[in-house]
């Protein structure tokens, strides 16, 4: 029996659940049916942390714009009015007051001509940031959209299990009024009246929290969706599913979110390094002023016109060590950059292989729990024939309902299983995305914003200075990071302690007068430089 046949099964198992959990329901008003697309199609639309990384994209937009703000002509106005006075002794021995006014405005204007290649690093850095920025927004669509789809089949499962341990409740009722009949008739006795209603009170109890967990799983759908659910239709079978396990390990190679989104930070670290090389590097810039001044007095009819111009070259020498220690600053953030890349592949090929076999692991429970159920109905109508013709024990019949019970209960939480760990597999390889799952989803475009802005800011001198500011942009190769020597012994020290002794701590060492003496700052210098501890 394949997983198409059983998840059909399961929705013919599920669907009365649902209408059972509206008839319950104080003023509940007929729901129109919906489907998992338009769950996605809401979310996607409107979940507020959604568009809370879209705005922290946009923002991240930016950082192209003022990265590449040396390319662009930078103009100003700068407006005058000053008064000055001092007292001097003359040639007599008194003091003469002089005094000075002055008003004027000009027009400045700069344009750096060579830069060592620091914008452009800077401006590959911001680019890689932005890129990296995407990736960890298809990384938060891919963890909301899994929410969804979590919860839209959560809301299916806790309906189907309602639904099932009232018809069990409502069972065992019917054995609890048998039992007393027939204890009046001499064919039972109070002890099979009491297992009965043991039975039945623990099945209320286990249907009492069934009915929190379906509220609470209500809940999660409002809450990431945006409005309450109303008849859930049958998911359907998601599409991008990888054909094996090892094929899954190649998407997650090729597409993962959070693999990429450490990948580009490597990149963003590496035009780093080089921005930081670059400001080794001379800067050639071009700036003049043109404007009027008077300065003996406040009369416009005074001013004059003024006209400055100049290219000035500026090449650090000395630095005190700053720009050599932010390169190897730079350089160790790049290898630690490098060392979460692989941190990034392990956990997204160790989540892929853990959902994976949970939905391998959900299928076969599938099977079994629909296996389980047809037995346990075919042995329950036995057992109750028997009983009704004397053949069998009031005890056979509870053993016999609580059997099927189970095997219907480990069906339904299998099937959601299964189907949850199958999105979050998609989810992992970066495929649980609206625009791959329902066709007709509106799809946002996060390269649109960076056209938007790179459009406002275009400099007329762009196109000349950002290729020859490239090429001067310092190489980014850095060492790799040191290697610690394979361990000699690898034992593991003998425990001085075999066993905990006890006893059981039942307090914390905690005083209420604060502790003031500590150590002194030149104390922390000293231990930092000297290593001590």
């Amino acid at each position: 029996m394949n997983a198409d046949i059983l998840r059909l099964a399961a929705a013919m198992l599920v669907l009365p659940a649902a209408s059972a959990v509206a008839q319950r329901t104080p003023d509940a008003q007929p729901a129109a049916s919906e489907t998992l697309g338009q769950a996605i199609a809401d979310a996607y639309r409107s979940n507020p942390s959604l568009e809370g990384q879209r705005a922290q994209l946009r923002a991240l937009d930016e950082q192209i714009v003022q990265a590449g703000a040396a390319y662009r002509l930078s103009a100003g106005v700068n407006m005058t009015l000053q008064y000055q006075s001092q007292d001097q002794r003359g040639l007599l021995g008194d003091f003469d007051t002089a005094r000075g006014r002055m008003v004027g405005a000009s027009l400045t204007a700069s344009q750096i001509l060579l830069n060592g290649g620091r914008t452009a690093a800077q401006v590959s850095a911001a680019e890689a940031t932005v890129l990296a920025g995407r990736e960890r927004l298809r990384e938060a669509e891919n963890a909301i959209l899994l929410e969804v789809v979590d919860a839209f089949v959560s809301v299916r499962r806790d309906q189907a299990l309602v639904a099932i341990q009232q018809r069990s409740l409502d069972s065992y009722g019917r054995q609890v009024t048998q039992a007393i009949a027939r204890e009046r008739g001499g064919d039972l006795t109070r002890t099979d009246i009491a297992q009965a209603q043991a039975q039945r009170e623990i099945i209320r109890a286990q249907l009492a929290q069934a009915t929190v967990n379906l509220q609470a799983s209500r809940g999660r759908f409002a809450a990431v969706v945006g409005r309450n659910p109303g008849t859930l239709l049958v998911p359907p079978t998601l599409p991008g599913l990888p054909r094996s396990l090892d094929a899954a390990f190649a998407v997650v190679e090729k597409e993962s979110p959070s693999l990429w989104q450490a990948i580009l930070a490597t990149k963003a670290g590496d035009a780093r390094i080089a921005a930081q090389r670059a400001e080794r590097a001379p800067i050639v810039a071009l700036s003049g002023s043109y404007g009027y001044a008077s300065p003996y007095s406040y009369r416009l009819r005074d001013a004059g016109a003024q006209a400055t111009g100049g290219v000035t070259l500026t090449m650090p020498l000395l630095t005190g060590g700053v720009i050599g220690s932010r390169v190897r600053a730079a350089v160790a953030e790049r290898q630690q950059l490098g060392f979460e890349v692989e941190t990034a592949r392990r956990a997204a090929l160790s989540n892929a292989q853990n959902a994976w076999n949970q939905a391998v692991a959900g299928g076969e429970q599938m099977v079994a729990g629909q296996l389980a159920t047809e037995a346990a109905e075919s042995a329950l109508t036995g057992v109750q024939r028997g009983f009704a013709e004397g053949f069998r024990s009031n005890f056979e019949v509870l053993d016999s309902e609580q059997r099927l019970l189970t095997a219907q209960l480990v069906f339904v939480n299998a099937t959601y299983g299964a189907y949850a760990a199958e999105a979050r597999l998609l989810a992992t390889l970066g495929r649980l995305q609206a625009a791959a799952i329902d066709q007709g989803v509106p799809s946002y475009d996060p390269a649109q914003n960076t056209r938007r802005v790179r459009a406002k800011t275009f400099g007329p001198f762009d196109p000349v200075l950002a290729p020859i500011d490239r090429a001067q942009v310092p190489s980014a190769a850095a060492r790799p990071a040191p290697q610690l020597a394979p361990a000699t012994d690898a034992r593991i020290r003998p425990a001085l302690v075999q066993a905990l002794p006890g006893p059981v701590g039942t307090a914390l060492p905690i005083t209420s007068v604060p502790i003031l003496a500590g150590p002194a700052i030149g104390d922390l210098s000293d231990t930092i430089v000297t290593g001590g501890t």
